[in-house]
């Protein structure tokens, strides 16, 4: 268990037991632990991908940029193929990569679970 991890489960035992002791709070103190245990396995999740401490190299979202930033650059260059036209290897090149980038940047971004590095 990580540092933050076992801060955020300290905050939400404290939280939740002192919100059980109150007189206006109709709940059992035997529920504490269970309760706690739900709450942080529920919020841990959300309160790391928060965090994004992820290393730059293991983001999706960053290789979906550098696809749509590379792309465009290669076929401004000039970069050639023998199989097929170079005018329509650059047009091809350049809507795939954008369209790869984009896809890319979309699916890190939802697939994103946890924060990077973790």
């Amino acid at each position: 268990m990580s540092s933050k991890s076992i801060l955020l489960a300290t905050a939400v035992a404290t939280a939740i037991s002192s919100t059980v002791a109150r007189p206006d709070v109709d709940a059992n103190a035997q529920a504490v632990p269970a309760l706690v245990e739900a709450v942080t396995r529920e919020v841990t999740p959300i309160v790391e991908n928060a965090t994004n401490s992820e290393p730059w190299y293991r983001s999706r979202v960053t290789w979906g940029a550098i696809a749509s930033i590379v792309l465009p650059i290669l076929g401004a260059l000039g970069v050639q193929s023998d199989i097929i036209d170079a005018d329509q290897f650059v047009a091809l090149g350049i809507a795939l990569g954008t369209a790869a980038g984009g896809l890319l940047t979309l699916y890190g971004r939802w697939k994103a679970k946890r924060p990077i590095g973790q």
